[in-house]
């Protein structure tokens, strides 16, 4: 019956054009049908996911590849469409339902349809290595929105998706290990697949480590400028100086929490000296600032205990972290679009990778925080708001730096 099917397909060009239409608009009916039903249920999540299917759906069938790519491809989506629809997947408060199989496959399934559709239908060429991360910084954002989603929606529409933080954890975590699978079917498959529109997609990064270095450096300059101030240096190294005073205060109070936070602290203010010593370039003497000042504070709200007593300290230092991060997200991501041979990332799609890598980070930290709780019984995470509500100022601080990053990075281009 497969092959039939298959075969059907394949003499697809040979069809009348209005039955040739009719046969290609059933998947976009059939999407749209689960669109309608998931609005009808007011299930936001499933809507969405239908959205994004629908569009998704319509730009593989303007992909000129193989008929039995297509198939598998649109009918993986309409099936696990259905089986969230119907109620294998209920509605995302309960963790064990919310994210089962459906939800994980259909989102893994919408990153890899989106990469194809990119790759085969707009000027963006992606390779094995970034088709893989797309797959899995996907998946995680969504899992990431899902959770800021759910708060906001039993906050202010009285619904009750989540009960604790942690249930939201439980779901990040659920989200995180699926889409680990997903992402090692998905090497396996492409790994093996002879399809030539599958073939496009599984060339190697092809970069030179040193090359990316100095294009990185020289992104990272058009960003902050290269006038070097002389007191940047002097006051990075203030910084520094007062971690390690932090340092000794934690181990002379004995509290093993404070010296591993100054200690580890005090090693990433020491990259940028790392990476200049063996690359032998030189970083902006700004951004050098920006790492000091931003490990300082979050050393400083640890041990004179501003995490608990002042209410902004929190916002502000996932704003100042998440958007270092993304700046130097950026600049990778671009330096080696730039540099790589089967990688071409217009500058318009850099912004929206580096989102997704900051909100990827933001689930791999909030769970990193919770394993921490679990196993040394700290005090990293504060309740269900308080997790929320990082996860929201990271996303923030991503977009602005974003935003910033691209903006200064298109003169790099320009030049």
């Amino acid at each position: 019956m497969r092959l039939n099917i298959i075969t059907y397909l394949e003499n697809m060009d040979m069809m009348h054009p209005s039955k040739k239409k009719i046969i290609s608009a059933l998947p976009l009916l059939g999407t749209a049908f689960v669109v309608l039903l998931a609005l009808s249920r007011s299930d936001l999540l499933w809507f969405i996911l239908g959205i994004v299917s629908l569009l998704s759906i319509y730009g593989l069938m303007k992909v000129e590849s193989h008929p039995r790519l297509k198939f598998v491809l649109v009918t993986l989506i309409l099936i696990n469409l259905f089986l969230g629809i119907i109620g294998l997947s209920k509605y995302v408060g309960n963790p064990l339902q919310g994210v089962g199989l459906p939800y994980i496959v259909i989102v893994s399934l919408l990153a890899f349809t989106i990469i194809f559709n990119f790759h085969h239908l707009t000027s963006f060429r992606s390779n094995y290595p970034f088709t893989l991360f797309f797959i899995l910084m996907f998946s995680l954002s969504v899992g990431n929105l899902v959770g800021i989603g759910e708060f906001f929606s039993d906050q202010y529409f009285g619904t009750n998706f989540l009960e604790s933080n942690h249930e939201l954890m439980l779901q990040l975590l659920i989200i995180s290990a699926g889409s680990c699978i997903m992402v090692l079917l998905f090497w396996l498959y492409l790994g093996k697949s002879k399809l030539k529109s599958i073939k496009s997609l599984t060339s190697p990064l092809g970069l030179n480590v040193k090359i990316v270095g100095k294009e990185m450096v020289n992104v990272l300059y058009s960003i902050f400028g290269n006038r070097g101030r002389a007191w940047l240096p002097k006051f990075s190294l203030l910084l520094q100086i007062g971690i390690v005073l932090f340092a000794i205060y934690a181990f002379y109070e004995r509290n093993s929490m404070w010296f591993f936070t100054a200690v580890i602290s005090l090693g990433l203010t020491k990259v940028p000296f790392f990476f200049t010593r063996r690359t032998k370039m030189d970083i902006p003497p700004s951004l050098n600032l920006w790492i000091s000042s931003a490990l300082f504070i979050h050393v400083l709200g640890e041990v004179r205990g501003y995490y608990d007593h002042v209410w902004w300290w929190d916002i502000v230092t996932h704003f100042y972290s998440a958007a270092l991060l993304s700046i130097l997200a950026f600049a990778i991501m671009l330096a080696i679009s730039r540099r790589s041979t089967s990688l071409d990332l217009p500058l318009m799609m850099v912004p929206v990778v580096v989102i997704l890598f900051a909100l990827m980070m933001g689930v791999v930290w909030e769970i990193f925080e919770f394993c921490v709780d679990l196993l040394w019984d700290v005090n990293m995470q504060y309740g269900l708001q308080d997790t929320v509500h990082d996860m929201v100022i990271n996303t923030f601080g991503a977009v602005v730096a974003s935003m910033m990053g691209y903006y200064s990075g298109r003169r790099n281009f320009e030049e």
